[in-house]
């Protein structure tokens, strides 16, 4: 509530810098993060006005979170607010987030790490001892990609490129890792 004066600040914003305030906050709430170099000018907004945007998500009862290293803007509202995952897609997740922390510091062409299909099918089946159908890795990777934590640039074939967003490191953190792998073991523990 200290900071609620800040929203004051918005009636001293030129047009166009209201333009894109309201668009900032309609991609955040509409795909959870923004992303330097995907959505470059809505980021460099949101950085530049963070002092603006993080009061305005705090009325909503939403914190609002920047990681200049990683380059994200994203915002955390209560629990009515998360996306669930069924068991297929948070599994799908722990791959691409350690696939992201394995990658994320090597020597790359491309801005994001990259792995590819085949990769990570073959590291979900060695995660979960099952293998994933064509139909179904579709729709994780569709569903992955409207979050805006990974994107395929072309076809969807076993050597298909898939990009690693930054967006991971946020959505996972360390004590979720742990949370997925210890919930995966107790599956496969006999009862």
């Amino acid at each position: 509530m200290d900071n609620l004066e800040d929203l004051a600040e918005i009636g001293s914003l030129t047009t166009d810098d209201f333009g894109y305030f309201t668009k900032t906050v309609r991609e955040l709430l509409s795909r959870c993060f923004i992303i330097r170099g995907v959505d470059e000018a809505l980021y460099t907004f949101g950085i530049r006005n963070y002092g603006l945007l993080e009061p305005y998500f705090a009325c909503m009862g939403a914190q609002l979170r920047k990681d200049e290293s990683l380059g994200v803007l994203a915002w955390r509202g209560g629990y009515e607010s998360r996306v669930h995952l069924s068991r297929d897609e948070t599994c799908a997740l722990l791959v691409f987030r350690l696939f992201y922390e394995e990658k994320r510091n090597t020597l790359r062409l491309s801005e994001y790490p990259t792995i590819t299909v085949f990769d990570f099918l073959q590291r979900f089946k060695a995660i979960t001892d099952r293998d994933l159908k064509k139909t179904r890795l579709l729709e994780l990777l569709r569903r992955f990609g409207s979050l805006k934590l990974i994107k395929i640039p072309g076809d969807t074939g076993p050597d298909a490129l898939v990009l690693l967003y930054p967006s991971l490191a946020l959505v996972l953190d360390q004590e979720g890792i742990d949370e997925i792998r210890g919930f995966i073991k107790n599956e496969e523990s006999p009862a």
